[in-house]
Protein backbone atom coordinates (compact mmCIF):
# COMPACT_ATOMS: atom_id res chain seq x y z
CA UNK A 1 0.00 0.00 0.00
CA UNK A 2 1.10 3.34 -0.98
CA UNK A 3 1.98 5.93 1.52
CA UNK A 4 2.47 9.45 0.90
CA UNK A 5 5.10 11.24 3.20
CA UNK A 6 3.24 14.55 3.33
CA UNK A 7 7.00 16.44 2.69
CA UNK A 8 8.35 14.56 6.16
CA UNK A 9 11.07 12.79 4.42
CA UNK A 10 14.11 12.84 6.65
CA UNK A 11 15.33 9.78 8.32
CA UNK A 12 17.84 10.53 11.94
CA UNK A 13 19.67 8.10 12.83
CA UNK A 14 20.70 9.24 16.70
CA UNK A 15 23.82 7.73 18.86
CA UNK A 16 25.28 6.72 15.29
CA UNK A 17 29.28 6.38 15.38
CA UNK A 18 31.34 6.95 12.37
CA UNK A 19 35.25 6.83 11.60
CA UNK A 20 35.98 7.85 7.76
CA UNK A 21 32.53 6.59 6.44
CA UNK A 22 31.88 6.70 2.65
CA UNK A 23 28.62 8.38 2.64
CA UNK A 24 27.52 7.20 -1.08
CA UNK A 25 27.70 3.78 0.71
CA UNK A 26 26.09 4.60 3.70
CA UNK A 27 23.20 6.04 1.75
CA UNK A 28 23.03 2.97 -0.76
CA UNK A 29 22.88 0.83 2.28
CA UNK A 30 20.07 2.15 3.53
CA UNK A 31 18.72 1.92 0.22
CA UNK A 32 19.12 -1.47 -0.22
CA UNK A 33 17.54 -2.00 3.05
CA UNK A 34 14.44 0.39 2.07
CA UNK A 35 14.18 -1.04 -1.03
CA UNK A 36 14.15 1.73 -2.68
CA UNK A 37 16.69 2.60 -5.91
CA UNK A 38 20.29 3.94 -4.92
CA UNK A 39 19.50 7.79 -5.93
CA UNK A 40 16.32 7.47 -4.23
CA UNK A 41 18.01 8.48 -1.23
CA UNK A 42 20.62 10.70 0.22
CA UNK A 43 22.60 12.03 3.45
CA UNK A 44 21.95 15.58 3.70
CA UNK A 45 23.68 15.91 7.30
CA UNK A 46 26.20 14.18 9.34
CA UNK A 47 26.76 16.26 13.16
CA UNK A 48 28.57 14.70 16.36
CA UNK A 49 26.96 11.12 16.70
CA UNK A 50 23.98 11.66 14.63
CA UNK A 51 23.09 10.97 10.39
CA UNK A 52 20.49 12.66 8.44
CA UNK A 53 18.90 10.71 5.20
CA UNK A 54 16.15 12.18 3.35
CA UNK A 55 13.85 10.00 1.23
CA UNK A 56 14.16 11.55 -2.53
CA UNK A 57 9.90 10.12 -2.84
CA UNK A 58 6.74 11.77 -2.45
CA UNK A 59 5.59 8.46 -1.35
CA UNK A 60 6.81 4.96 -0.11
CA UNK A 61 4.85 1.89 -0.25
CA UNK A 62 4.06 0.82 3.93
CA UNK A 63 6.07 -2.53 3.79
CA UNK A 64 9.16 -0.83 2.74
CA UNK A 65 8.55 1.22 5.56
CA UNK A 66 6.82 -0.56 9.27
CA UNK A 67 8.89 -2.04 11.40
CA UNK A 68 12.15 -1.52 9.52
CA UNK A 69 14.35 -0.30 11.86
CA UNK A 70 16.49 -3.14 13.42
CA UNK A 71 16.72 -3.94 9.47
CA UNK A 72 17.89 -0.67 8.98
CA UNK A 73 20.54 -0.60 11.13
CA UNK A 74 21.92 -4.22 10.87
CA UNK A 75 22.33 -2.91 7.02
CA UNK A 76 24.20 0.27 8.26
CA UNK A 77 26.57 -1.95 10.51
CA UNK A 78 27.99 -3.70 7.35
CA UNK A 79 29.46 -0.25 6.11
CA UNK A 80 32.49 0.03 6.90
CA UNK A 81 33.49 2.63 9.39
CA UNK A 82 29.41 2.57 11.11
CA UNK A 83 29.71 1.27 14.46
CA UNK A 84 25.99 0.70 15.76
CA UNK A 85 25.94 0.72 19.57
CA UNK A 86 22.65 -0.62 22.09
CA UNK A 87 21.75 3.41 21.75
CA UNK A 88 21.37 3.69 18.06
CA UNK A 89 18.15 5.04 17.68
CA UNK A 90 15.70 5.88 14.43
CA UNK A 91 13.91 8.50 14.71
CA UNK A 92 11.18 10.61 11.72
CA UNK A 93 8.28 12.62 11.57
CA UNK A 94 4.60 11.65 9.67
CA UNK A 95 4.49 8.01 8.01
CA UNK A 96 8.19 7.56 8.94
CA UNK A 97 7.97 6.95 12.21
CA UNK A 98 6.43 3.73 11.68
CA UNK A 99 10.36 2.77 10.82
CA UNK A 100 10.52 2.12 14.60
CA UNK A 101 7.26 0.03 15.19
CA UNK A 102 8.33 -3.61 16.64
CA UNK A 103 8.46 -6.00 13.74
CA UNK A 104 6.51 -8.89 15.48
CA UNK A 105 3.25 -6.32 15.18
CA UNK A 106 4.07 -5.01 11.31
CA UNK A 107 1.23 -7.00 9.64
CA UNK A 108 -1.43 -5.43 12.52
CA UNK A 109 0.34 -2.51 12.02
CA UNK A 110 0.40 -2.62 8.02
CA UNK A 111 -3.46 -3.39 8.18
CA UNK A 112 -4.40 -0.64 10.39
CA UNK A 113 -1.76 1.97 8.28
CA UNK A 114 -4.33 1.22 5.34
CA UNK A 115 -7.28 2.03 7.02
CA UNK A 116 -5.97 5.58 8.82
CA UNK A 117 -4.62 6.42 5.03
CA UNK A 118 -7.91 5.85 3.85
CA UNK A 119 -9.19 7.98 6.62
CA UNK A 120 -6.24 10.94 6.35
CA UNK A 121 -6.96 11.30 2.80
CA UNK A 122 -10.03 11.81 3.04
CA UNK A 123 -9.97 14.20 5.80
CA UNK A 124 -7.08 16.02 4.19
CA UNK A 125 -9.44 15.87 0.73
CA UNK A 126 -12.58 18.03 2.79
CA UNK A 127 -9.73 20.72 4.35
CA UNK A 128 -9.70 23.51 2.09
CA UNK A 129 -8.30 27.22 2.04
CA UNK A 130 -9.77 30.43 0.20
CA UNK A 131 -6.84 33.37 -0.88
CA UNK A 132 -8.29 36.71 -2.03
CA UNK A 133 -6.03 38.61 -3.88
CA UNK A 134 -4.76 41.90 -5.01
CA UNK A 135 -3.80 45.37 -4.20
CA UNK A 136 -7.20 46.76 -4.43
CA UNK A 137 -7.94 44.39 -1.72
CA UNK A 138 -5.56 44.71 0.36
CA UNK A 139 -5.97 48.58 0.94
CA UNK A 140 -10.03 48.04 1.26
CA UNK A 141 -10.79 49.47 -1.95
CA UNK A 142 -12.87 46.41 -3.12
CA UNK A 143 -15.02 43.94 -0.79
CA UNK A 144 -13.81 40.85 -0.91
CA UNK A 145 -16.94 38.82 -1.89
CA UNK A 146 -15.66 36.02 -3.02
CA UNK A 147 -14.15 34.30 0.33
CA UNK A 148 -17.03 34.26 2.29
CA UNK A 149 -18.93 33.15 -0.63
CA UNK A 150 -16.60 30.67 -1.48
CA UNK A 151 -16.27 29.05 2.17
CA UNK A 152 -20.19 29.08 2.90
CA UNK A 153 -20.81 27.19 -0.58
CA UNK A 154 -17.84 24.79 0.15
CA UNK A 155 -19.01 24.22 4.38
CA UNK A 156 -22.68 23.88 2.88
CA UNK A 157 -20.93 20.68 1.22
CA UNK A 158 -19.35 18.76 4.30
CA UNK A 159 -15.77 20.74 3.62
CA UNK A 160 -13.90 22.51 6.43
CA UNK A 161 -12.91 25.58 5.27
CA UNK A 162 -10.94 28.66 6.19
CA UNK A 163 -9.69 31.95 4.97
CA UNK A 164 -5.68 32.52 3.98
CA UNK A 165 -5.78 35.85 3.91
CA UNK A 166 -4.85 38.46 0.82
CA UNK A 167 -1.94 37.54 -1.03
CA UNK A 168 0.21 40.36 -2.72
CA UNK A 169 0.71 41.12 -6.19
CA UNK A 170 4.19 39.20 -6.23
CA UNK A 171 5.03 35.85 -7.60
CA UNK A 172 7.56 34.66 -5.24
CA UNK A 173 5.51 35.69 -2.44
CA UNK A 174 2.53 34.09 -3.56
CA UNK A 175 4.09 30.85 -4.17
CA UNK A 176 5.81 30.57 -1.10
CA UNK A 177 2.26 31.25 0.85
CA UNK A 178 0.80 28.50 -1.16
CA UNK A 179 3.79 26.10 -0.79
CA UNK A 180 3.70 26.42 2.96
CA UNK A 181 -0.38 25.82 2.83
CA UNK A 182 0.20 22.60 0.81
CA UNK A 183 2.74 21.73 3.62
CA UNK A 184 0.17 22.26 6.32
CA UNK A 185 -1.95 20.00 5.13
CA UNK A 186 -4.68 21.50 2.87
CA UNK A 187 -6.65 18.84 -0.03
CA UNK A 188 -7.82 22.00 -1.72
CA UNK A 189 -6.42 25.45 -2.25
CA UNK A 190 -8.22 28.12 -4.24
CA UNK A 191 -7.18 31.26 -5.21
CA UNK A 192 -9.43 34.24 -6.47
CA UNK A 193 -7.98 37.02 -8.91
CA UNK A 194 -4.25 37.78 -10.10
CA UNK A 195 -5.45 35.36 -13.32
CA UNK A 196 -5.31 38.49 -15.77
CA UNK A 197 -3.02 39.10 -18.47
CA UNK A 198 -1.24 42.30 -16.62
CA UNK A 199 2.03 42.52 -14.81
CA UNK A 200 0.56 42.07 -11.02
CA UNK A 201 -1.39 38.61 -12.01
CA UNK A 202 0.67 35.76 -11.12
CA UNK A 203 -1.82 33.26 -9.44
CA UNK A 204 -1.41 31.11 -12.28
CA UNK A 205 2.32 30.96 -12.33
CA UNK A 206 2.78 30.57 -8.79
CA UNK A 207 0.36 26.98 -9.13
CA UNK A 208 2.97 25.99 -12.15
CA UNK A 209 5.63 26.53 -9.48
CA UNK A 210 4.29 24.01 -7.35
CA UNK A 211 3.23 22.14 -10.41
CA UNK A 212 4.71 22.46 -13.66
CA UNK A 213 2.38 20.19 -14.98
CA UNK A 214 -0.88 22.16 -14.34
CA UNK A 215 -3.46 22.49 -16.51
CA UNK A 216 -3.61 26.32 -17.31
CA UNK A 217 -6.41 26.85 -20.07
CA UNK A 218 -6.98 30.41 -21.42
CA UNK A 219 -10.73 31.82 -21.32
CA UNK A 220 -10.29 34.69 -22.76
CA UNK A 221 -7.89 36.22 -24.96
CA UNK A 222 -5.86 39.30 -25.60
CA UNK A 223 -2.27 40.87 -27.69
CA UNK A 224 0.29 41.03 -25.72
CA UNK A 225 1.91 44.57 -25.70
CA UNK A 226 -1.43 45.92 -26.40
CA UNK A 227 -2.96 48.23 -23.43
CA UNK A 228 -1.79 46.85 -19.87
CA UNK A 229 -1.66 43.38 -21.58
CA UNK A 230 1.82 41.66 -21.32
CA UNK A 231 0.17 38.53 -21.61
CA UNK A 232 -1.83 36.51 -24.40
CA UNK A 233 -5.19 35.98 -22.62
CA UNK A 234 -6.67 35.48 -19.17
CA UNK A 235 -5.96 31.90 -17.52
CA UNK A 236 -7.17 29.69 -14.82
CA UNK A 237 -4.74 27.21 -13.06
CA UNK A 238 -5.80 23.51 -11.86
CA UNK A 239 -2.29 22.02 -10.16
CA UNK A 240 -1.95 18.93 -7.77
CA UNK A 241 0.67 18.83 -5.13
CA UNK A 242 0.57 15.39 -3.01
CA UNK A 243 -2.74 15.50 -2.18
CA UNK A 244 -3.66 18.58 -2.53
CA UNK A 245 -5.68 20.69 -5.38
CA UNK A 246 -4.57 23.96 -5.91
CA UNK A 247 -7.24 26.14 -7.82
CA UNK A 248 -6.61 29.36 -9.52
CA UNK A 249 -10.00 31.79 -10.57
CA UNK A 250 -10.98 34.46 -11.37
CA UNK A 251 -11.53 37.97 -9.36
CA UNK A 252 -15.17 39.16 -10.93
CA UNK A 253 -17.67 37.77 -8.30
CA UNK A 254 -19.92 36.31 -10.88
CA UNK A 255 -17.40 34.31 -12.46
CA UNK A 256 -16.54 32.43 -9.00
CA UNK A 257 -20.15 32.15 -8.70
CA UNK A 258 -20.22 30.38 -12.50
CA UNK A 259 -17.06 28.18 -11.55
CA UNK A 260 -17.47 27.11 -7.92
CA UNK A 261 -20.38 24.51 -8.93
CA UNK A 262 -18.12 23.27 -11.36
CA UNK A 263 -15.30 23.49 -9.03
CA UNK A 264 -17.33 21.43 -6.47
CA UNK A 265 -18.71 18.68 -8.68
CA UNK A 266 -15.33 18.03 -10.32
CA UNK A 267 -13.95 17.43 -6.62
CA UNK A 268 -16.98 15.27 -5.77
CA UNK A 269 -16.30 13.30 -8.85
CA UNK A 270 -12.75 12.81 -8.89
CA UNK A 271 -11.83 14.27 -12.50
CA UNK A 272 -8.20 15.08 -13.82
CA UNK A 273 -6.40 18.35 -13.81
CA UNK A 274 -7.29 18.50 -16.87
CA UNK A 275 -10.35 17.71 -16.89
CA UNK A 276 -11.04 20.26 -14.28
CA UNK A 277 -9.58 22.79 -15.50
CA UNK A 278 -10.94 22.29 -19.48
CA UNK A 279 -14.74 22.54 -17.57
CA UNK A 280 -13.70 25.64 -15.31
CA UNK A 281 -12.68 27.77 -18.39
CA UNK A 282 -15.49 26.25 -20.86
CA UNK A 283 -17.68 27.74 -18.67
CA UNK A 284 -15.97 31.06 -18.14
CA UNK A 285 -15.55 31.49 -22.15
CA UNK A 286 -18.72 30.57 -22.61
CA UNK A 287 -20.17 34.18 -20.52
CA UNK A 288 -17.48 36.19 -22.23
CA UNK A 289 -18.63 34.59 -25.52
CA UNK A 290 -22.45 35.82 -24.75
CA UNK A 291 -20.73 39.26 -23.85
CA UNK A 292 -19.36 40.28 -26.58
CA UNK A 293 -22.38 38.82 -28.80
CA UNK A 294 -24.35 41.01 -27.46
CA UNK A 295 -22.25 44.04 -28.01
CA UNK A 296 -22.02 42.64 -31.49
Amino acid sequence: MELNLLQKTELWINNIELREVNLNELAAAAARVLGLPVDALLVVDVRDKVVVLDILRRSIQAEQIVGRKKELLLGLAQVPGVIITPQTEVHAQGVLGLIAAEPELRDELLKQTAQLAKQVKAGIARRGIVFASGWEVQKGLIEDTNSPYLIKLFEQHGYRMSFGGILPDDLVMITGRLRMTVSDGYGLIVTTGGVGAEDKDWSVESICRLDPTAATPTYLHFHAGQGRHVKNGVRIAVGQVDLTTLVALPGPHDEVQLAAPILLKGLEDGWSKEQLATALAGVLREKWQKAIHQEI
